[in-house]
């Protein structure tokens, strides 16, 4: 399972928007990680995809909700 805080505190001194990873490598969801530090393009779609399934399942219409992928992306092509 993973959590995706987009807002909130930072936990760790790792700033929001950060990410849990609930697996035993991770320390059940404990070590916290950046979304900065993200660098798996297939990671990223399926995280967006997780995003659009949730929203689709507790109707939350994306009429006022703006997700930019292409933040995460842009990194990537400065290297």
């Amino acid at each position: 399972m993973i959590r995706f805080d987009v807002n909130g505190s930072d936990h760790a001194q790792v700033p929001t928007p950060h990410l849990h990873i609930f697996t035993e490598e991770y320390d059940n969801g404990k070590i916290v990680i950046p979304l900065s530090d993200i660098t798996n393009k297939e990671l990223v779609n399926e995280l967006l995809d997780s995003l659009e399934f949730f929203m689709n399942f507790a109707n939350i219409k994306p009429d006022n909700v703006i997700i930019e992928p292409n933040l995460l992306l842009a990194k990537w092509s400065d290297n």
